[in-house]
């Protein structure tokens, strides 16, 4: 007999992490060690806590890597941002996806570069990136001075280098985290558009992780995530 809400309500809350990608994903600026915020979480307790009655306990933003590996070792059961579609060792992607970005670079107003019709334009450029991240397709194939953050605020810190002059681009998988951190710190920026295939963002899970606890919020997300509700979500939430 199934039991519903109650028996899902009487569930192990799975724990759900993941790194900075604002506003996506976001820390608390105020109190280190707590939990994570932004969109991602606001629009899953909205669709997955208060309509669906999923119970999930947040975890602290942490590095990329960290990340990784937490979420191998079961420490947290799902993962909120990947872009990569290959499983890995422990982990395993959902098959859904929420949202679609498009990778652009970040410069300063009045930069030399001005538009990126091939990724060779780029050789020999200084640009920040997430340390421990593999590089996108494409970029891998270019000698770029890549310039690595491990830190969990990878972003913020990026666009601070930028506006000292210390880098000559930021590279963003999405055209939201430049815009938001821009518009908080309030840095001239420029965004190029770069010449490459769209990006699908992703969760994964744990393969320690409960195997039903995991296919209730599988079937739940993937019918919360459908469409683009996420995308004009997250565009009301930049509005704020």
């Amino acid at each position: 007999m199934l039991c519903g809400l109650a028996c899902v309500a009487m569930a192990a809350p799975l724990r759900v992490g993941g790194f900075v990608v604002a506003p996506i994903v976001m820390a608390d600026g105020g109190n280190a060690g707590a939990p994570l915020t932004g969109a991602l979480r606001d629009f899953m307790e909205q669709e997955l806590v208060k309509h669906d009655g999923l119970a999930l306990e947040w975890a602290e933003p942490t590095s990329y890597s960290r990340a990784i590996e937490n979420l191998r070792s079961g420490k947290i059961d799902v993962l909120l941002m990947t872009s990569s579609a290959q499983d890995r060792s422990g982990i395993a992607n959902f098959k859904w996806s929420y949202l679609h970005v498009r990778p652009h670079l970040a410069v300063m107003k009045g930069s030399p570069l001005q538009r990126v019709d091939s990724l060779q334009q780029l050789a020999g450029m200084e640009i920040g990136w997430v340390a421990n991240s593999p590089l996108v397709e494409g970029l891998d194939q270019v000698p770029i001075k890549w310039q690595l953050l491990s830190a969990a605020d990878w972003q913020q810190m990026n666009l601070r280098k930028l506006k000292l002059g210390r880098i000559q681009a930021v590279f963003y998988e999405n055209e939201y985290s430049p815009l938001y951190y821009a518009r908080r710190e309030q840095i001239d920026i420029q965004l190029i558009r770069l010449p490459m295939p769209e990006r699908a963002f992703m969760m994964a899970y744990s393969l320690k992780s409960d195997r039903a606890a995991i296919a209730r919020f599988d079937k739940a997300a993937a019918a919360a995530f459908a469409g683009e509700r996420f995308r004009q979500f997250l565009e009301q939430y930049m509005r704020k």
